[in-house]
């Protein structure tokens, strides 16, 4: 299966970015992720994730104790993203209200068309999901 990516406009891009900074520095102020959170945040990569598990299981094998890990891999996980959580969470977590906003119009009422060949096809609504490539 294909995903499309979205094509946005330079203004667009440096948007995003700013909202994203305001974002990111309203939750570590607020600390609502987890310092266990890896993957997206500065300075936790996937790889310091991976170090830190290697390192819990090498002291467990050291101390004669057994260690147990659930994996989780969630397919298709930004097509599947329910837009209103989203915009419910940031609204909880106390981000400003117009901040809140920009983010809701960014994911809801969202549509593509498929264009091969120089044929454009009909517009197609995206209810699920956030956008992919910006």
């Amino acid at each position: 299966s294909y995903r499309p990516i979205s094509l946005l406009s330079s203004l667009s891009k440096l948007l995003e970015r700013v909202i994203l900074a305001r974002i990111n520095r309203h939750l570590e102020t607020e600390q609502t992720i987890p310092h266990e959170q890896f993957g997206f945040k500065p300075g936790h990569s996937t790889v310091h994730q991976l170090a830190r598990i290697s390192e819990m299981v090498k002291r467990g094998f050291l101390a004669g104790k057994s260690t147990g890990m659930i994996l989780l891999d969630v397919e298709k996980a930004y097509d599947s993203v329910w837009q209103d959580a989203v915009v419910y969470k940031l609204f909880r977590s106390n981000l400003q209200p117009f901040l809140v906003k920009i983010v809701e119009s960014f994911l809801t009422n969202r549509s593509f068309t498929v264009t091969v060949n120089g044929e454009r096809s009909s517009v197609h609504n995206i209810p699920f999901g956030v956008p992919q490539g910006s």
